[in-house]
């Protein structure tokens, strides 16, 4: 050190380095410094044959003199003559000098880590938990499914790492996912990309990990650097991780780079898929919500030693309460709507649609009940007419979507806003079985839709949302007053609005009741499906494979048939029984729907997983909810007894 450097300052700079270091190096220096001025005040009371109460006293018993004395000034109370008096005084005022910064050290470095938490910046000793990286719209209805998914278990923590601050999420989380009930809900404030940020949540210890988007166009580049950042360990591979990209060739691109480790959701293709299927049919997208949720029916696997050797097609009515759809061989391969005829071996289940997997009856022989009468012969399939009102980037995939459901000869007209949309950008290549026409019209003027609707008498109504020119607020407000309109046209025209159902878009999670309450009939096109599918996957991967099953066109189809496709109805017939005629031509009944319900009572007409031995009043106009195979199975003679080899 150089020599122009004064001993004071020299000194001044060593406190300075050790203050510094922390609360704990403080303490620890003055904890050094007081056992010193203990240990030498203490030996100079034995040295100088100071008495202590009237006795001499040794070093020891001069040590521990003066410590009392620093700790406890009250100790000097009965100290007689004056020599004690002076060392006890200094001891004392020394006592109280390092009492003093030991308590201004400890409150502040309290006051500090309370600073450091509400930051969210501390570690999460957590083991199983579900962590959540990223913050978007998405998060709140995945959280409250996982608190629905979670429901009796007492040790359920969900964490949440974002960039954003830690009592601003926790207060908008307990705003938007109300009911937490026994879920614990930690946040902390990080990069999920960022390795070092990553250690602060455990995520290798984790149940399973979300990897969510943000709100903004960078979203998906965000998601993949949290999963590379996951990939920078070798326990990657024990993880389970669903991420949410917007695009699909980015969850291409992820599904590839961790060789399937991870599932990768495109949001885009799947709400394009789940509003194609929901324009076929009225109910189906609520069908679909009560599937993809996990506050009624869900898809469960049933694995159970007593199935070992038997049918398939004899535990179609096996099962009291439970809708077997297909298996999951021992290979992890899914198969839905197999062979009658296919026999399960070992380490085969059962994928069912059921409440609980836990309360299922499997008995030893098919339930044997007499088929209903036979119904007329189902109606071959006819064009559909469609209105879309609106265009946006996710439309050419729903048409293209709707081109491989519906029947040849459908139609699509697409009335847009002649201010935010060309004509020339509304087209759809490569369609087969539909037609677009497009009409322009200002504001997509509300009035304008009810025109159309009453010349025309469209059967489905897609309202879409502008994403170019107007604000999600702007966009979502449009379309609600567009569905008021429509709500206004069913109510004056009964005869039309009847056999109409309206699907709308909302790009706000959060006016997914205001379109309830404006006039959805029945399914609204939201962020909330991939929600849904995010916290499924969570919860139970497998059910990937049963969803894509589902959702492709390539496998098996969710449809309604009417009750007189598969039987005459008569009043008192069990649901079993017309459970026994949809199995007899192929098709798995997994419930039910009864007409002539709207708005609010759509929810009520649809009836999943009912019992089998519960009798039913339908018509023959009501629908039967089914899956079945794109090619269906062989139709089996009329008079045959389901589950009874033909």
């Amino acid at each position: 050190m150089s020599a122009r450097h004064s001993f004071r300052r020299r000194i001044r700079y060593k406190f300075d380095t050790v203050l510094a270091r922390g609360t704990i190096a403080v303490i620890l220096w003055l904890g050094i410094i007081t056992a010193g001025v203990v240990v030498v005040t203490g030996t100079l009371l034995s040295v100088m044959e100071i008495a202590v109460h009237g006795h001499k006293v040794g070093v020891l018993e001069g040590v521990w003199q003066n410590l009392l004395r620093s700790f406890e000034p009250a100790a000097m109370e009965a100290d007689r003559g004056w020599p004690l008096r002076i060392q006890s005084l200094l001891v004392v005022i020394f006592g109280i000098l390092v009492g003093s910064s030991l308590i201004g050290l400890i409150a502040s470095g309290i006051e500090r880590r309370v600073e450091e938490l509400r930051k969210g910046r501390s570690d999460v000793l957590e083991a199983g938990h579900v962590l959540i990286l990223g913050w978007s719209e998405k998060i709140f209805p995945v959280i409250s499914e996982l608190v629905l998914a979670h429901r009796g278990r007492k040790d359920s923590v969900i964490v949440v790492l974002a960039p954003h601050d830690k009592i601003e999420m926790e207060d908008a989380i307990r705003a938007r996912a109300r009911h937490l009930g026994h879920t614990r809900v930690v946040c902390r404030s990080g990069d999920p990309s960022n390795p070092a940020d990553l250690a602060m949540v455990s995520p290798y210890d984790s149940g399973s990990v979300i990897a969510l988007g943000n709100n903004h166009m960078d979203g998906d580049a965000q998601v993949i650097r949290s999963v590379l950042a996951l990939m920078d360990d070798d326990r990657f591979t024990d993880l389970r991780v669903v991420a949410d990209c917007a695009l699909p060739e980015n969850a291409d691109a992820l599904r590839e780079a961790t060789a399937d480790h991870a599932i990768a959701i495109a949001s885009s293709d799947l709400i394009a898929r789940v509003t194609a299927q929901a324009c076929r049919h009225t109910g189906l997208g609520t069908v679909f919500e009560e599937i993809l949720d996990f506050g009624g029916v869900d898809i469960y696997f049933h694995a159970d030693d007593r199935l070992l050797g038997r049918r398939f097609g004899d535990l179609i009515l096996s099962y009291e309460q439970g809708a077997p759809i297909g298996l999951r061989l021992a290979s992890g391969v899914v198969d839905l709507n197999p062979p009658d005829a296919q026999v399960l071996g070992e380490g085969d289940s059962v994928v069912i649609v059921t409440d609980a997997v836990a309360s299922l009856i499997l008995h030893p022989e098919p339930i044997r009940l007499p088929l209903p009468p036979p119904g007329r012969p189902a109606a071959g399939p006819e064009g559909t007419s469609i209105l879309i009102v609106g265009w946006n980037p996710l439309a050419p995939k729903i048409v293209r979507e709707l081109d491989k459901w519906v029947a040849p000869g459908s139609t699509i007209r697409v009335l847009v806003d002649e201010s935010l949309v060309r004509e020339e950008e509304v087209g759809v290549v490569g369609l087969q079985n539909l037609a677009i026409s497009v009409t322009n019209s200002y504001n997509s003027a509300p009035h304008r839709v009810a025109e159309l609707c009453l010349a025309e008498g469209y059967e489905r109504v897609v309202v879409l949302c502008y994403r170019s020119g107007l604000s999600a607020e702007e966009a979502d407000a449009r379309a609600l007053m567009t569905l008021l309109q429509l709500r206004q046209f069913r109510q004056a025209h009964p005869e039309l609005g009847e056999r109409m159902s309206v699907l709308t878009e909302v790009l706000d999670i959060r006016d997914v009741r205001l379109a309830r309450v404006a006039g959805a009939e029945d399914f609204i096109v939201s962020e909330r499906i991939t929600a849904l599918m995010l916290a499924q996957l969570a919860e139970i991967p497998d059910r990937e494979r049963v969803f894509a099953d589902l959702f492709e066109t390539w496998g098996s189809e969710v449809c309604m048939r009417p009750i007189s496709d598969y039987a005459d109805p008569r009043p008192g017939t069990s649901y079993g029984s017309y459970v026994a005629a949809a199995h007899s031509r192929g098709h798995l009944a997994i419930g039910y729907r009864t007409t002539g319900a709207r708005g609010k009572e759509l929810a009520d007409a649809i009836h999943l997983n009912p019992a089998k031995s519960m009798p039913v009043d339908l018509k023959a106009d009501d629908r039967l909810i089914i899956v079945l195979a794109r090619e269906s199975s062989p139709v089996l003679p009329d008079g045959v007894e389901a589950g009874v080899p033909a």
